[in-house]
């Protein structure tokens, strides 16, 4: 014989509810959007940065003909160039991820 016990159901606290920055003042919406936006920028130059460097490594091993150092080499030009399309997309991705969960 299965007996089951049947809680009682709670409410979602957080129903209805949004998040919303202006709370705090545009003062603040404005700060943190900067400093988001200003780490972005660097985030993507460092990316190109870092698919530059890959890139003159893949060339020097080729020419060197060392096919251990041009794999790891192009193991880090794909990683940044990833890296990359994700930076540039960025605001597309947590768009969506929000609105699929929202």
């Amino acid at each position: 014989m299965l007996t089951t016990i049947q809680l009682p159901a709670i409410d979602n606290p957080l129903d209805g509810v949004l998040p919303d920055f202006t709370v705090f003042g545009v003062q603040f919406t404005e700060l943190w959007q900067k400093l988001l936006g200003g780490a972005w920028g660097i985030s993507i130059v460092l990316a190109v940065l870092f698919i530059i460097l890959a890139a003159v490594k893949m060339s020097t091993a080729s020419a060197g003909q060392n096919t251990m150092e041009y794999a790891q080499a192009r193991k880090q030009f794909l990683g940044a160039l990833i890296a990359l399309g994700i930076l540039a997309a960025l605001a597309v991705i947590v768009g969506a991820v929000l609105s699929f969960f929202s």
